[in-house]
C-alpha cells in the first residue's frame, strides 16, 4: 500500500488509488510483450528470456533461464490470480518435464523470429559468462532440469494465496509477483512489483537485507521463543517496546536466528505475513512475528567465533534485532546456506 502524505504534517494519511490494465488502456498481452522486452530492468540481469507465448499454442506467457540454468515459468494474469491460474501454470511445469536441450533450443529459435543460427546453450553461456571450454556441453545437460513458477497478476484471492502456501510447503517452487498500477501523468502510468525470491535465492535488483535475530536464550532457560519460533516457522520478538523491531525486518529479508552459546542456527527469507498475537505458552506476554519462506535448520551452527571471523572481533550480536551491513550480511548467509 502506497500513502500520500502531506508535508505539513496536519493531514491524515491517503491511500494512492490503484488503476488497472483495462483503466490504462493496456491488454494482458501487451504487459506480456512489455516484460519479454524489459524483464531484465526490473528483475536484472538473472533472467534470460527465451520463449513467449503465441496465438492457439500451449505455452506459458514466459519463459526464461537464471544463471543456474533453472527454468521459470511466468503467467501473467491481467486481474488477481485464482487457483485455476495455478494449475494453469503447474500444467505447463509437467508437460516440459521431459524436455531435453534441443527442445529448449527450438523453443529459443522460434522466440527470436525462426532465426536457426541461434544456439541456446551457447547464448546461454555467452550471457552468463561461462567460458570453459567444455562449458557448453555441460550446460546443455543442465538446463531445464529444474522449475520455479510465477503468477504474475494484479494480486490474489485468499484461495490462491493458501494454494501457493500449500504447494510451497510440499516442496513445489511455486510463487505470486503481484503487481499494482496507479495512474501517471501524460502518457504513462505507473507499475509497481516487489522483490522476486524462490528456493532462497533473490531475482531482483536491489541488494538483500540481512537481519540477526536474538531467539533469547539467555533470558529463556525453556526456550520458549526459540522452539515456538521453530514450531511456526516464523522470526518473532516479545515484550514492549521490542516487538515493534519486527517491524524493521521487510518482505525477502535474509533473516538468521542467532541462539545465545550456539550461534546462527536458523535461516529463512521474511514474507509480507507479519502478526501480533498474545500466546499462553509465553505466560500471555504479547509478541510481534513474520513468518518466514524456505527456512532451514543448519546442520552446524555458525559460531560467535566464526561471526566474529567475518564481522570483527566483539561484533555486537545479543541485540534483539540486528540489520547486518551488506558486506558481513552477505557472507554469512553463503556460510549458512553451505550448511543446511
Amino acid at each position: 500500500m502506497i500513502y500520500l502524505i502531506a508535508r505539513n504534517q496536519k493531514e491524515s494519511p491517503k491511500t494512492r488509488e490503484t488503476s488497472s490494465l483495462k483503466t490504462e488502456g493496456w491488454s494482458e498481452k501487451d504487459l506480456e510483450n512489455y516484460l519479454s522486452n524489459h524483464l531484465h530492468q526490473f528483475l536484472g540481469e538473472d533472467l534470460m528470456v527465451i520463449h513467449q507465448s503465441r496465438p492457439f499454442q500451449p505455452d506459458v506467457d514466459l519463459l526464461a533461464l537464471d544463471r543456474e540454468g533453472d527454468l521459470w515459468f511466468f503467467e501473467l494474469k491481467a486481474q488477481s490470480s485464482r487457483p485455476e491460474s495455478i494449475l494453469q501454470v503447474m500444467r505447463y511445469s509437467q508437460a516440459a518435464a521431459d524436455y531435453r536441450i534441443d527442445d529448449w533450443k527450438e523453443k529459443y529459435v522460434t522466440y527470436r523470429e525462426g532465426d536457426a543460427s541461434r544456439d541456446l546453450a551457447v547464448e546461454f553461456c555467452e550471457r552468463f559468462t561461462y567460458s570453459a571450454p567444455d562449458a557448453v556441453q555441460q550446460w546443455q545437460d543442465r538446463i531445464g532440469r529444474k522449475h520455479h513458477l510465477v503468477i504474475v497478476a494484479d494480486g490474489a484471492d485468499e484461495e490462491a494465496e493458501a494454494a501457493i502456501q500449500h504447494w510451497n510447503r510440499h516442496g513445489l517452487d511455486i510463487q505470486l509477483w503481484p503487481y499494482r498500477i496507479y495512474h501517471g501523468a501524460g502518457e504513462s502510468f505507473q507499475l509497481e512489483f516487489p522483490e522476486l525470491y524462490i528456493g532462497g535465492r533473490k531475482i531482483g535488483r536491489n541488494p538483500p537485507v540481512f537481519f540477526l535475530l536474538n531467539t533469547c536464550r539467555g533470558r529463556d532457560a525453556e526456550l520458549t521463543h526459540e522452539k515456538w519460533m521453530v514450531k511456526h516457522q516464523a522470526g518473532m520478538a516479545s515484550h514492549e517496546p521490542w516487538i515493534w523491531k519486527i517491524n524493521r525486518i521487510s518482505t525477502g529479508s535474509k533473516v538468521m536466528l542467532y541462539a545465545n552459546r550456539i550461534g546462527v542456527a536458523y535461516i529463512g527469507i521474511a514474507t509480507a505475513e507479519k502478526r501480533s498475537e498474545k500466546l499462553d505458552t509465553l505466560n500471555s506476554a504479547p509478541i510481534r512475528y513474520v513468518k518466514l519462506k524456505d527456512f532451514k535448520k543448519l546442520i552446524k551452527p555458525i559460531t560467535i567465533n566464526e561471526i566474529y571471523g567475518i564481522a570483527g572481533q566483539n561484533y555486537p550480536v545479543r541485540a534483539t534485532l540486528r540489520q547486518l551491513p551488506d558486506d558481513i550480511g552477505e557472507r554469512l548467509w553463503d556460510l549458512a546456506l553451505k550448511r543446511i
